[in-house]
């Protein structure tokens, strides 16, 4: 029972979701969750029996970034533990599998369109990452299919031995963060000249299968900037005060002071003046406003407002960075990536112009949510097949797990939240535009047909 009044108070503390979860729109009834689970600690006669009461409150917030942890960490102080190895002597191979760039997700769709007959693929996703192909959807033309699997670049180890090679090529000190760098970018040439082909190749749409995708990093906002020529608008991105939310201001007043390349101009250094004394002012008043009171969370539901007091949310920039739309050429590229991380997509975007359709289901996640969000709220795509995972926004800041201990129960707690053009918050999920459900006993292949019959009749013309 101690320990899950601790797990309460730190929800009240810095759970970005928690306003969101304590409005009907959430679904969630947080104060019959609380009833249920202290009613299950008084009825508990084991210690396994009290452990699951808490692991069922957790489950019951339905969100996968609120999460119990593996709380038994190896130290890496042990008199056993080999020495690193030097990354500097390897080959793209070795040094690819040592960092963990690694084909994890595999090839395949998440539906087997390449089962089904007018299908023909341009890429496996083995030799190339991602896999890809095109659709005879008969009198609607030819759809493009691309597989993302995942939204991390450790997931496309053919990029990663790509870059290395070519950092190897440039001669200089070996650094893995500037090849994570150069990962990224050239996983989004990749993509661009993947979508352009297939658009050469004559399909009229495209279906991006975002189904079973865990997620990944921030790249998940960037990619959607690959579709269509417009304007493309990040979501706010808001932050629990907590002192998570403020490692991540200080963060930025790092990065955009002592953090910068050695290469950095002094009009560059101009140029970011602005957004630095814009981040201290407001960590200056982070730190002066006096702490909220959540736990009026456990007693009744509100109507989500992230503004409000009550909420305990601050908008720090956008899920895209400091800005929620950056034009190529306005800034250097150290200012413009410094400010919004979709630069390193700068040269890819607008790759793919036509109608777009992204798969999702159950296990579309995190980052993955953020794509499909985006492009969403933009007008970039449709959205086909089931709602997705809900995990939205997960961290922004480094992970400080909370550590109950009586229970040696352990959880990560969210720090952000994302909010979508409604005013709504990411974690609740993904709605298709065009719901495709499996009924009672049909195979994925028929479920496969139907995603296409979808997409075939929404492109139909309109009578």
């Amino acid at each position: 029972m101690q320990d899950y009044r601790l797990l309460k108070r730190e929800l009240e503390k810095r759970y970005s979701h928690l306003a969101w979860m304590a409005s009907p729109d959430s679904g969630v009834n947080l104060p019959d969750l609380d009833r249920q689970a202290q009613a299950a600690l008084a009825r508990a006669r084991s210690d396994a029996e009290a452990r699951q009461a808490i692991l069922d409150f957790q489950n019951g917030f339905r969100d996968g970034h609120f999460s119990p942890l593996n709380a038994a960490v190896e130290s890496s102080a042990s008199s056993s533990e080999p020495p690193k190895r030097d990354l500097s002597h390897d080959n793209s191979l070795d040094g690819c599998a040592s960092l963990g760039y690694v084909n994890g997700n595999g090839g395949a769709f998440s539906l087997p369109f390449e089962t089904l007959p007018g299908v023909r693929l341009t890429a496996d996703g083995l030799v190339l990452p991602m896999r890809s192909g095109i659709a005879d959807l008969g009198a609607a033309g030819k759809l493009a299919l691309l597989r993302i699997p995942s939204f991390t670049p450790r997931n496309y180890p053919q990029l990663c031995q790509q870059a290395w090679q070519a950092m190897l090529e440039r001669g200089g000190r070996f650094d893995p963060d500037k090849l994570f760098t150069d990962i990224m970018r050239a996983w989004y040439r990749e993509t661009a000249q993947r979508l352009r082909e297939l658009r050469a190749a004559g399909a009229r749409a495209l279906i991006v299968d975002i189904g079973d995708n865990p997620g990944g990093n921030d790249s998940g906002d960037a990619m959607s900037r690959l579709l269509g020529s417009g304007p493309v608008r990040s979501a706010p991105l808001w932050l629990a005060r907590s002192p998570q939310g403020e490692a991540y201001l200080r963060e930025w007043i790092e990065n955009l002071s002592a953090g910068l390349p050695p290469e950095a101009t002094a009009e560059d250094k101009a140029a970011l003046q602005p957004f630095l004394d814009a981040f201290r002012a407001q960590a200056s008043q982070w730190r002066q406003t006096p702490p909220v009171d959540m736990s009026w969370v456990w007693r009744e539901q509100r109507a989500f407002d992230p503004g409000a007091a009550r909420s305990r949310l601050v908008q720090v920039g956008y899920a895209s960075g400091a800005v929620d739309h950056l034009e190529p050429g306005r800034y250097s590229k150290i200012v413009s990536e410094a400010l919004f991380w979709p630069a390193q997509s700068f040269g890819s975007q607008g790759a793919w112009q036509g109608p777009v359709y992204l798969l999702t289901n159950g296990q579309t996640y995190s980052a993955a949510e953020m794509f499909a969000a985006v492009s969403r709220d933009n007008r970039l795509a449709k959205t086909v097949g089931q709602r997705t995972g809900g995990d939205g926004c997960g961290f922004m800041s480094k992970i400080q797990p909370l550590v109950l201990p009586h229970s040696g129960l352990s959880f990560r707690i969210p720090d952000c939240v994302r909010l979508r053009a409604d005013g709504s918050d990411e974690v609740a999920g993904i709605a298709p535009d065009l719901p495709v459900s499996a009924a009672p006993g049909e195979s994925r292949r028929a479920m496969a047909q139907k995603t296409l019959r979808a997409i075939a009749a929404d492109l139909a013309p309109r009578p």
